[in-house]
Formats: C-alpha cells, structure tokens, sequence
C-alpha cells in the first residue's frame, strides 16, 4: 500500500471513492489496484470498476506506469465536478451540526459525522466559512436530553432497534404521577422528541391500547424475540393531532383562551396548533380556539402566561386553574414585596 493513503473504515460511497482516487493520483502517490483496494477497504474489483468509470465515462487522462506499478494522470487540466455549495448553505450545514450534537450518543451520530465529513472532502477550495466568527454572532440553545446521559443512549439504541425489527420488549416503568413502578410488554412504534425529553410511544399490553412512555423513566427493558404488527389502524398523526405537545387526554374538548392586548399581538404570530382559530376582539384581546385532550399539558402552558391569558373553556380546566393559582397566591402572600 501506498505511503499516506491511510483512511478511516467509515468513508466508502461510490461518489468518495472517486474522490480520493483523484486525490491519491494528484498528490504523486501512484496508486494501483490493491493499494486502492486496501486504503477504501473495498474489493479489487471494485476499484477496477471505478477506475475504468474515471477513465472512460468521465474522460479522465489514466494512464499506467508500469515502473512505479500506478496509476498517474498524462494531464493537469482534468478535474472532477465539484460539488458546489454557497457559503450560506455551508453556514446552513453548520448550524445543522450544533443543533444534532445536541443528540449526542444516539445511534445517528456517527451517520452525521461521516455526512458532514464527505461534503466537506468534496467542497471547492474557495468557499471558507469562519466557524470561529459564527459563534460569535450566531447561537440557539436546544435542551439536552432528560436523564442518564449512558442509560439513555443504551436504551435509545435498544428500542430503535426493536422498533426496526418489531419486536415486543418488556420493560419496567416509573410512572411518576402515581409514584409507581410496573412491568409492560410493549410493541415499540416511535420515538418522539419533545422540550428535553424523549417519548416513546407503544402498544401496551397491560391497558390494552396505545400509550405514551418517557424513554428515561423505563428502568430496564428487555427485547422478548416476540414479533409484532402494528395496529393496522394506528397513525402517528391522528395519535397526536389532539396533543399540544405530547399530552394525550381521553377525549378532545375545544379550550377557549382569552390574551390580553399586551399578549395579543404576539399570539397571533405563531402557529399554536393545527386546530386553532384566532378571533380579534374590539377592545383589542384576542380568543385562541384549540381542540385538545391533554389539559394538563394545556395547563401548565396557559400558566406561562401568568396574568395575561384567562381561560374560558373548558369549565373542568377553568377551575383547575382557578385553584392552582389561588395555592400560588397562598404561596406567595407572605413574601416581601421586590421595590
């Protein structure tokens, strides 16, 4: 094998290989065959192929050299197609890699680091990009996952599994609501990410219906070698196209919620929910309209908007909020005043 043509075991695309083959024969190392073959860790006949592809389908100038037992091009003006990128769109791809380091640990990870890794081989020399100053004006913060940085990477990897092969699994589970423990047989159909958190939804045997699990609250979990079919009726979808987030409730209600003029502007802004109706009103407040069936979920949203949103509808969710903010009052009464 050639001196220098050492490569990672995890760059091995058709389009890289011919890549790096230019590259080999550029840089004077006269390549050949099972050099080739070694350095891509691919088959010899692999390579032939891709040096016949650079030869007769792309026009490169190939030729032998039986003295150096490689491979040398006759001519410097052959070049491959580049792959061209705008300096926004590498910005783009940047900003792509902090957002999924967020991720970190996950089964995609090392996926993402080949990707970036081959566009970056293939970049024209002329477009640079100053990361170093793109941190300086640029920045988003994405929370990282609840719970056990390892635990939750094993069992991520665990369930992405099970749910590729469709196998049931059994798990132990802390539902925290009831400050309990179970077991569950479990047909894994879905991992949802959602505000730090990963979900995992899942048919479970023991309710007899699907049922949304928190990936850090399963203490263990085993895979059965029990294979499952999906409910053929089931649609990830229609699961939680009632849901503000995640929360699922029985059955769906319309809430109606009433912003005051300081909020009012910025709730029109946003896309709160598919179902929602936004209605301007004379004295300048606006009612937000949602179909939802997670209300403990709506609960703690509407409670973020402290004095400036008043709940109208449902009556049920009215006077869990009437409550809740009446102990908050209770909380704070005795708390000195900040001048």
């Amino acid at each position: 094998m050639a001196r220098g043509m050492t490569l990672s075991n995890t760059q091995r695309s058709s389009l890289f290989r011919l890549y790096k083959i230019d590259q080999f024969i550029r840089s004077g190392l006269y390549p050949n065959v099972p050099s080739l073959s070694s350095s891509l860790e691919v088959s010899t006949r692999t390579i032939e192929r891709d040096i016949e592809f650079l030869r007769d389908s792309l026009g490169a100038p190939l030729k032998y050299d039986a003295k150096r037992r490689g491979y040398f091009y006759t001519s410097d003006e052959f070049s491959l197609p580049r792959l061209k990128l705008t300096e926004g769109e590498l910005v783009a791809l940047y900003l792509g890699q902090k957002l999924l380091t967020q991720y970190k640990g996950t089964p995609y990870e090392a996926g993402i680091i080949r990707a970036l890794a081959k566009i970056k081989t293939f970049l024209p020399e002329n477009v640079e990009v100053d990361f170093a100053e793109i941190d300086s004006f640029l920045s988003f913060d994405v929370e990282p996952p609840r719970g056990e940085g390892e635990y939750l990477v094993a069992a991520f990897q665990a369930v992405v599994s099970a749910i590729q092969d469709r196998e049931s699994l059994d798990v132990t589970y802390y539902t925290a609501s009831r400050d309990a423990v179970s077991q569950r047989r479990i047909d894994p159909y879905h991992l949802r990410y959602h505000q730090g958190a990963w979900y995992l939804i899942a048919y479970c045997h023991t309710r007899c219906e699907v049922r949304i699990f928190a990936l850090d609250r399963v203490r263990s979990l085993n895979r059965t070698g029990k294979h499952f079919e999906p409910q053929p009726d089931f649609s990830l979808e229609d699961y939680l196209y009632h849901s503000l987030g995640i929360e699922r409730g029985r059955y769906p209600c319309q809430v109606v919620i009433r912003f005051d003029v300081e909020q009012s502007r910025w709730v029109q802004e946003r896309l709160w929910h598919p179902s929602q109706e936004l209605e301007q009103l004379e004295d300048g407040t606006v009612l937000l309209k949602l179909t939802l069936s997670g209300l403990g979920e709506a609960k703690r949203w509407v409670l973020g908007f402290g004095r400036h949103a008043e709940v109208l509808e449902p009556a049920k969710l009215r006077e869990e909020l009437k409550h809740e903010t009446a102990y908050m009052a209770a909380v704070y009464a005795d708390q000195p005043r900040c001048e």
